[in-house]
């Protein structure tokens, strides 16, 4: 029977995260649908992902990374494995966590393909608009049909 793999806490000081935080995009947020994550439990991946509790609110990937790294005191998720974490888990079956790249209009957008979104009915390319400033969802009727924020209609 297969053990489920643990993340092991490193000890990260405040000097490790404010340089791995640096090199963090301060555009690139976190969205989770509130649908439940299919990661292996105990696994790096879901102990990073379940840090994120705010359903269709923007975490920023920064916000995300201090909290993976401060787990148990100076203790914790390595800020470059958890943004790996994140992608790895937008290219598997049924993603339900998003990294995407806020605009200056305000629109959130995919940074790479998720190929089996858990919410909607199509598969999403980077860049395609997850959740727009005005809070409307991908995932919601008729959102496949709205105009791409470069203005090009999206068809299909």
């Amino acid at each position: 029977m297969a053990r489920p793999r643990t993340g092991t806490l490193k000890h990260l000081s405040d000097a490790v995260l404010t340089e791995a935080l640096a090199r963090a995009p301060s555009d690139y947020f976190v969205i989770w649908n509130g649908r439940p994550c299919p990661a292996q439990s105990g696994s790096i991946r879901s102990q990073a992902l379940a840090l994120v509790a705010e359903v269709w609110e923007p975490v920023p990937l920064r916000v995300l990374m201090t909290r993976a790294a401060r787990l148990s005191g100076l203790s914790g998720l390595d800020p470059d494995t958890v943004r790996s974490a994140v992608r790895m888990h937008q290219s598997a079956s049924h993603a339900s966590y998003f990294l995407v790249r806020r605009t200056l209009s305000g629109d959130y957008l995919a940074v790479a393909d998720v190929p089996s979104p858990s919410s909607g009915h199509r598969r999403l390319n980077a860049g395609d608009r997850i959740l727009s400033r005005s809070g409307k969802r991908f995932d919601e009727v008729g959102a496949a049909n709205e105009d791409r924020p470069g203005g090009a209609l999206r068809v299909g």
